[in-house]
């Protein structure tokens, strides 16, 4: 006797499975996108997209060159903050490309810029990725520090701190100018070693005056290095007018 054919379930699609994880995830551990606030999903399909790194480069005074791999603003901003300040370290992931991209941009920069100049530099290329610390009390708040986060994820593996902050190193930056900025950062830096002959780049967040990465120059300048440029993740809309490198 035959047996009797019961229908078949449907099969679900990676996307419905993962559609219905969050949902149930939802219910418990509520979420909405980091980038424009949508409900139950932490980075929607839109928001990535715009996560796509267009490198902008900004000239600081004094002639240090910084490579952003996104302009810090939309959902670019919120998912920049999201990461910072909101404890959603997954986003390291996310954001890894664009630092990638900048840091790339940054290499190429120095490269080429030395083989015009007859630097010996270009002949290996070699470069000391230097990141900036987060604030002692920034990295208490976060648990972690977001650069070398991002560092870890692109496989730089952060081993002894190249730069540290000093004893006077403190006091928050948000709404101050750049010349308050300035000096609010002068002699909270230094570095651990001595760096004479290495050509270094800085590696930051979020560029907005220029103030931490100007601080970062002048304390790895003091012990003998040459510093080649700067990537960071992103870079204000007023920082980044200069466009593309």
């Amino acid at each position: 006797m035959p047996r009797s054919s019961r229908p078949r379930p449907p099969l679900l699609t990676r996307e419905a499975l993962a559609a219905a994880a969050r949902e149930a995830l939802s219910v418990v551990s509520p979420v909405s996108c980091a980038g424009c606030g949508g409900p139950d999903v932490a980075l929607c399909e839109g928001c990535r997209r715009r996560l796509v790194p267009e490198v902008v480069r900004v000239d600081l005074p004094g002639g240090l060159p910084v490579f952003a791999g996104l302009v810090y603003a939309f959902e670019a901003r919120g998912v920049v903050l999201a990461f910072k300040n909101a404890g959603r370290v997954r986003l390291a992931e996310t954001l890894a490309p664009a630092l990638a991209a900048a840091l790339e941009s940054c290499a190429h920069h120095a490269t080429t810029d030395a083989a015009s100049a007859g630097d010996g530099f270009s002949a290996d290329g070699s470069l000391l990725v230097v990141p900036v610390p987060a604030s002692r009390r920034g990295r208490r708040r976060r648990g972690y520090d977001p650069v070398e986060l991002v560092l870890r994820r692109l496989g730089l593996v952060v081993g002894v701190p190249v730069l540290v902050p000093t004893v006077r190193a403190g006091g928050g930056q948000k709404g101050r100018d750049r010349q308050q900025r300035l000096r609010g950062r002068e002699g909270s830096l230094r570095a651990t070693r001595d760096l004479q002959g290495s050509h270094v780049v800085l590696v930051d967040d979020v560029v907005t005056t220029g103030a931490t990465l100007q601080e970062a120059r002048r304390a790895v300048v003091a012990r003998g290095a040459v510093v080649v440029g700067a990537a960071c993740l992103a870079a204000t809309p007023l920082r980044s007018a200069t466009g593309s490198p």
